[in-house]
């Protein structure tokens, strides 16, 4: 096999190549040599992985070359290279030459070349044998030719781009053809009821075979039935796998085909169809003779291969891995490859430091940014370790520019391994929470389902003996040491024994971290059963107790009888209450009901810890008893701060302090020494201002550790720190917390996060695109491939969402502990939209208690709401937990088990310290930093970001932000991987950087090119359907067309809403749109920079819109306040003259209750309008399969009708002769003295340009139309539908002429005579000429140059401001004795023609420019052009009258 992977490195000079390669000097990498076994061994090891290759192949086959410069061809950006260089080769073999770049022998193939055939032969057939379904079925009902088109456009294909000629060149196509098509199919027929009925019956008979006690006939007997189930299971799936996508071309084995030779339209569709149920015949008979092997049947006869079964029927994603893990470690063993990653790595550190960092040091202090250029910049993450108060200048303006850079970080104000820190114990905290509330939860459902069961039992007219409080009550007395645990049913055991164990494992925890005390001796002693009570107070921040109520009066009786007992207490009431005519009785009622306001308040002081407020409340009423449960308080005590007799009250009041302070102790305790590894904190105040720091301060405070302490804030051994630093690790106040208090500002974003919540998680819509669309995180990183399984992430959450309570116990405690691993690791209940509404609704209910808080309290409590948020956070959870486990088994093969390979990927490419723990620890904290720094993560969102969330502003801010931050971290981890000295790490770089070229343009770019083969678009019309036909939102969308286009109706989907890179990708396309366009229209500079920055669909626009428009919720309201009843669309909501309450009335059911409804409703109503034709308000009427196919894909397909868009088109043509006057002043007055004669023929030439502009827009959109199966006559007949468009005007915009708009003489007859009335009224002489107020020839004159102008061309006196300018330009006098001969000129010039008899309305007037004046330049001009025109304008006039 050696010779067949030869390698040849020919010296190749690449100076005659129009391309760009990389210099790489391979002389110093060693490390990148190629080993001839280890590249034999990467090829092979997924392809022949459990089957036997032989290598006596047969003679027609080619043996594979290897060249390592042929494998750039699978690096996205080097494709282009790649095929010039063969090109190249192609030439020189034309001429009798020998390739230069790829050559090879007779009977060789070069191996990269022939594997890229297979890749892209294999999945074309596949796709290709799908469509035939189609097109045969429409074939057959039509009589169309779309299947004969089909083949026609699949064979120029594959004759253009060649076949495979070796065995891995097949092997790969085989894979990619068969692979997927044949897991799917094998998945599909496991969940078919009927086969789901089979399965049952086989397991039953399994159970029953393992009673066989003969040792050998029990295991015979087994092995028969499996070779039954898979033989059956490999038949049908071949079966079904053959029928669907084999190739039309292939020959049947026992079966005869159907000839299809001269057949086309409804006879070759029946042909096809037929040929296609008999090759899933023969692939049953031969999947269940030999399972997958009937796929190998002509791939054996070609080399001599067997057993290729599971090839061909592993895993969709197994079956491409196999392809691309080979391709991956052959160009990451490439020379060069690590190299060159690594150079780009470190030149764009450079970048952003020297340059980006040194751009905004002017910013914060100017000399220290001059001074700057003398010394190298620090690392951007030293800069956070600095402080403002650094005695070096620099440190101390780099510091302030971090500070502000800190706003946009995921970490903020930490350093990297601060934030793994302090993260950690966040999700530390949920996971406890999750687990018990997942217990809790199986035990209610269980407890529930017991109950139910004896209602059925004892359905009778006597009432149940068993209830699910009682259930309840009888697990609440275990946990306190009053039942045995066998007293309790045995459904209830297994859980509650799990959920008791892990509150004493927590009670023993947080007993042992406690200071020495009464509450530590409490907790330890009784540690089996010490419980708190749990009180609303606490549970609920909207509690209240009306001073009307039974607790309150109950509550003041009590008080009473404290202040009666107490003489020091009626003396200070008598003092505050006392005064004349008040009763000593009064007095006491007066201090007992403020006694019991008072209680109420300490009950709602923060505190540490909530047993400390009910300790304060024990002293204040000096009761001589210690408060550790709270259960010792007096029960009016207890009744009035809300005491809850539940099962789950009292393990989560219990539970969730101890968690909480346990995680944050040990967070404080690590921080400490990492902090003062980082240079930030110091071991005392002289080590501090020895590194530089001026004052420093010591650390006091450690916020949520309650009643422990923790070795961060030890008085006998502080840490010290500069103040900027200190202030940061003791403040936990966020932005806009003082306007979130306010109840105004609490019920508007209760308004924006319900709308929100709405419009996402109770859509079904959106629940189906969430999960779908997801699956495109892991793709953007190449995570495809059998080291996880997709199928089991969605059991396992569909489990952890529905099966509380349900089935085994075991099985779900094991459940539980994925669950809680997940969460651990921070890779579960991390989705954006849901944890971003979930937290406003939380930040709304925690705020002052005297705002309405129902919606927020309904959303955040509803069982429904729960569980659709559960549901909508489980579609990101299922490929969360699909890519941790992907990177568990791929760092497990990295490491080898082996603890410095995990520390130094830790150091290599997280940028971390190792955290501390074992391989198996490391593994899983290494998957962990994967997954949440490459797929989107609430956790991670910026501190700018979460306040955003918090105005007004935006609508799910926090997913756009995610993607800029993830497909910067792909691009960055992937480069860093490529630059590893490690060749399986580099191979992962090249992967991820295959994942990102696929999502973001790379899956588009191939479903448009299949799709538009089939539906006969082109690049060019999709582009003129969005810039002349689209709505605006879609201008920079990925637009899909799925059908043909006939007489300009065609159906599109707009896959940007299905992408979740779009984010990232829209803003791009936006500047290539608006650059484009720029140029198109001749755009000045400063005009294209406006349109870049301000223009609606440009770039800048485009991203920030997301952030900055309006929530949807808060729409409505603006259309009212701010838009005066017309919507963001420019819909009109109601009309000027509707009274008031028609406009409500109005804006009430076509706006607000539009906006507010829910999801689901939007969806339950498109699906009735369709089923019943009722057309929208525009008159669109949706397809049923249209509606059905968007809520169960989240692919959306709409209806376009160019036609009918045209026609809005054409309502604008008839508006350009009113709207082009609008907002001009040339009947108006303005001026009056400066504003007539040619500077309103200026303003006349100006109103038309505005016409022409228009009316060009529109030629350009109807030859866009035309693109469209639309024919002139189809565009006439629109045109002739309208009134008031004359068939002239008509015939001129259809041939692209301008038609000129006119002007008024009505209007300026009118302005004379009100002049000539102010005359009279004034007493006084305008003295203006007629021909300078209305200079009725030259407007004419415009006309008439202008009515020949073509749409097609530039604006006519645009062209000829250009002439004139090049003329003038030219025309330049080059001496001073041609400036001194040139008033003669002008002065001959002047003297004829002679001045007509015609009588001036103003004698002065004409004298005036008559007037000599001073220098060249002012002969033959008005004293106003004069005084008003500048040099060159000067010329540009006296030229026009043939005076220059």
């Amino acid at each position: 096999m050696a010779e067949d992977f030869k390698i040849d490195l020919p010296d190749i000079d690449l100076s005659d190549l129009d391309i760009d390669i990389p210099e790489i000097d391979i002389s110093k990498s060693v490390d990148n040599k190629i080993d001839i076994p280890d590249l034999q061994d990467s090829i092979k090891v997924d392809l022949t992985k459990n089957n036997q290759i032989d290598t006596n192949k047969k003679e027609d086959s080619k043996k594979a070359k290897f060249n390592a410069l042929s494998f750039i061809r699978f690096i996205p950006s080097m494709l282009p290279s790649a095929a010039a260089m063969e090109a190249k080769d192609a030439e020189l073999i034309n001429q009798g030459k020998e390739a230069k770049f790829f050559p090879v022998q007779k009977g060789q193939a070069d191996l990269a070349r022939d594997i890229h055939k297979g890749v892209l032969e294999g999945p074309i057939l596949a796709v290709k044998g799908i469509a035939e379904v189609a097109t045969s079925g429409i074939d057959f009902a039509f009589d169309t030719d779309f299947t004969k088109s089909l083949d026609t456009i699949t064979r120029d294909y594959l004759e253009q781009h060649g076949s495979p000629e070796t065995w891995q060149g097949d092997v790969t196509k085989l894979v990619t053809q068969y692979g997927a098509p044949s897991t799917i199919a094998l998945k599909i027929i496991n969940n078919i009821g009927n086969i789901n009925k089979v399965k049952k019956t086989y397991g039953a008979l399994r159970a029953s075979l393992s009673k066989i006690e003969n040792k050998f006939l029990r295991r015979s007997a087994k092995m028969a039935t499996s070779i039954a189930k898979y033989s059956g299971q490999a038949g049908l799936s071949l079966g079904v796998t053959d029928a669907v996508v084999k190739d039309s071309r292939e020959d049947t084995y026992k079966i005869k085909k159907v000839s299809e030779e001269g057949k086309s339209g409804k006879d070759l569709a029946v042909a096809r169809l037929l040929n296609k149920i008999k090759f899933g015949q023969e692939g049953t008979v031969i999947g269940l003779g030999f399972g997958a092997a009937g796929k190998a049947l002509p791939f054996a006869a070609k080399y001599g291969i067997y057993k290729p079964g599971t090839v061909v029927l592993g895993t969709g994603l197994k079956a491409t891995n196999a392809v691309l893990n080979p391709l991956t470690q052959i160009i990451a063993r490439t020379p060069g490859v690590r190299a060159t990653a690594k150079a780009l790595n470190v030149s764009g550190d450079f970048l952003a430091r020297e340059i980006g960092g040194r751009a905004l040091l002017p910013f914060i202090d100017k000399n220290v940014f001059l001074k700057s250029f003398k010394a190298k910049l620090p690392p951007f993450k030293k800069w956070q370790t600095f402080s403002v108060t650094n005695s070096d200048p620099l440190k101390a303006a780099l510091k302030k520019v971090d500070n502000k850079l800190q706003y946009l970080r995921s970490a903020a104000d930490k350093t990297k391994d601060q934030f793994e820190i302090t993260t950690a114990a966040k999700n530390l905290i949920k996971t406890n929470a999750r687990e018990s509330e997942k217990l809790l939860k199986s035990i209610e459902v269980r407890a529930y389902n017991l109950a139910k069961s004896f209602e059925k039992q004892y359905n009778t007219s006597t009432t149940s003996p068993a209830s699910q409080e009682k259930y309840l009550n009888d697990v609440l007395e275990y946990m306190q040491g009053q039942r045995q645990l066998s007293a309790l049913p045995k459904e209830l055991q297994v859980t509650v024994k799990a959920l008791n164990d892990k509150f004493i494992e927590t009670k023993k925890m947080y007993g042992n971290l406690l200071p020495a005390g009464d509450l530590k001796n409490l907790i330890l002693k009784n540690v089996d059963n010490y419980m708190r009570k749990s009180f609303k107070i606490f549970t609920n921040p909207a509690y209240e107790v009306p001073e009307t109520s039974k607790l309150f009066i109950d509550a003041v009786k009590f008080a009473k009888g404290v202040v009666e007992r107490s003489p020091s207490l009626i003396k200070d009431a008598t003092k505050i209450f006392g005064g004349d005519d008040i009763t000593l009785n009064q007095i006491k009622d007066s201090a007992a009901k403020d006694m019991v306001r008072k209680i109420l308040r300490l009950g709602k002081q923060d505190s540490v810890d909530p047993i400390v407020n009910l300790q304060n409340i024990s002293k204040f009423l000096n009761l001589k008893r210690f408060i550790g449960t709270g259960d010792e308080l007096p029960t009016v005590i207890k009744n009035l701060l809300g005491k809850e007799n539940s099962l789950k009250g009292s393990v989560l009041a219990t539970n969730a302090a101890m968690n909480t302070q346990i995680s944050n102790k040990l967070m404080y305790d690590q921080l400490g020494p990492v902090l003062q590894k980082a240079g930030i904190l110091f071991k005392s105040s002289v080590d501090a201002r020895k590194a530089g720091i001026i004052d420093p301060v010591e650390l006091t405070k450690a916020d949520g550790i309650g009643l422990l302490k923790s070795k961060l804030i030890d008085p006998k051994n502080p840490y010290y720190g500069g103040k900027d630093i200190i202030d940061a690790l003791q403040d936990t106040t966020q932005l806009m917390d003082t306007w979130i208090q306010q109840g105004w500002y609490k019920n508007m974003l209760q308004v924006k996060t319900g709308v929100q919540y709405g419009k996402t998680v109770l859509s079904p819509e959106t629940q189906v695109r969430n999960f779908f669309s997801a699956g495109l995180f892991p793709v953007a990183r190449g995570l495809i491939g059998g080291r996880a399984s997709v199928t089991e992430s969605i059991k396992m959450v569909a489990d952890d969402i529905f099966a509380a309570g349900k089935g085994d116990p075991a099985a779900e405690l094991r459940l539980l502990e994925s669950v809680k691993e997940g969460i651990k690791y921070g890779v579960l209940d991390e989705n954006i939209v849901a944890s971003e509404l979930q937290a406003v609704l939380r930040e709304v209910r925690n705020g002052t208690i005297t705002s309405t808080d129902g919606l927020a309290n309904f959303l955040a409590k509803n069982k429904i709401t729960d569980t659709a948020t559960r549901l909508y956070a489980g579609g990101d959870n299922v490929w969360k937990w699909y890519t941790y486990n992907w990177y568990k088994s791929f760092t497990k093969d990295l490491f080898k088990g082996n603890v410095n390979l995990a520390k130094k990927w830790f150091k290599d490419i997280a940028d971390l310290d190792a955290p501390p723990g074992d391989i198996d620890e490391l593994i899983k904290r290494a998957a962990s930093w994967y997954t949440t720094n490459t797929v989107p993560t609430y956790s991670k969102v910026p501190p700018f970001i979460l306040a955003l969330r918090r105005t007004p502003l935006g609508n799910f801010v926090s997913f756009p932000a995610e993607m800029l931050r993830t497909t910067f971290n792909n691009l960055n981890i992937s480069m860093r991987e490529a630059a590893s000295d490690n060749p399986t790490l580099r191979a992962m770089g090249v992967r991820g950087l295959v994942g990102m070229y696929v999502t973001l343009g790379g899956l588009f770019t191939a479903t448009k090119g299949l799709y538009n083969s089939m539906t006969g678009f082109n690049d060019e019309q999709i582009d003129l359907f969005k810039k002349y036909f689209a709505a605006d939102y879609e201008v920079n969308s990925q637009i899909l067309p799925i059908t043909k286009v006939k007489d300009g109706k065609f159906k599109a989907v707009n896959m940007s809403d299905f992408i979740p890179q779009a984010a990232v990708t829209e803003p791009i396309e936006a500047f290539f749109n608006t650059r484009k366009n720029n140029i198109m229209e001749a755009k000045d500079v400063t005009n294209s920079l406006l349109a870049q920055f301000t223009g609606p669909n440009g770039p800048v626009m485009s991203f920030l819109e997301s952030y900055i428009s309006p929530a949807i919720g808060l729409e409505p309201f603006m259309d009212v306040f701010a838009r005066n009843g017309v919507t963001k669309t420019g819909r009109q909501i109601y009309s000027e003259t509707d009274d008031a309450s028609t406009k409500v009335s109005k804006w009430l059911t076509n706006t607000l209750a539009r906006t507010f409804e829910p999801g689901v409703v939007t969806s339950s109503r498109k699906l009735k309008d369709a089923i019943f034709k009722q057309p929208s308000p525009s008159g669109q009427v949706k397809e049923v399969s249209d509606v059905v196919v968007g809520a169960s894909t989240g692919i959306k397909p709409f209806n376009v009708d160019i036609l009918e868009k045209l026609d809005f088109t054409i309502s604008d043509y008839t508006k350009i002769r009113s709207n082009v006057y609008k907002a001009e002043n040339f009947y108006k007055f303005n001026d009056l003295y400066r504003r007539g004669g040619d500077v309103l023929v200026e303003e006349f030439i100006a109103i038309q340009k505005e016409a022409f502009k228009e009316q060009k827009k529109i030629y350009e959109e109807i030859q866009a139309a035309k693109k469209f199966d639309l024919s002139d006559s189809d565009i006439r007949k629109l045109f002739k539908k309208r009134k008031g468009i004359s068939d002239k005007a008509v015939r001129l915009i259809m041939s692209g002429k301008f038609n000129p708009v006119t002007f008024s003489e009505d209007r300026f007859e009118s302005k004379l005579r009100i002049l000539a009335k102010r005359e009279d009224e004034q007493g006084f002489k305008y003295d203006l000429p007629k021909n300078f107020l209305f200079p009725k020839s030259d407007l004419k004159r415009v006309i008439r140059e202008l009515q020949r102008d073509s749409l097609k061309d530039e604006f006519y006196y645009d062209v000829q401001k250009e002439k004139e300018r090049l003329d003038l330009r030219s025309d330049l006098p080059t001496d001073i004795e041609t400036i001194e001969q040139e008033p003669q000129q002008v002065s001959q010039k002047l003297q004829t023609p002679p001045l007509p008899s015609t009588p001036m309305p103003n004698q002065q007037v004409i004298q005036t420019a008559a007037m000599p004046a001073a220098g060249a330049m002012n002969q033959g001009l008005t004293a106003v052009e004069n005084a008003l025109l500048s040099d060159e304008e000067k010329q540009i006039r006296l030229r026009q009258r043939g005076l220059a």
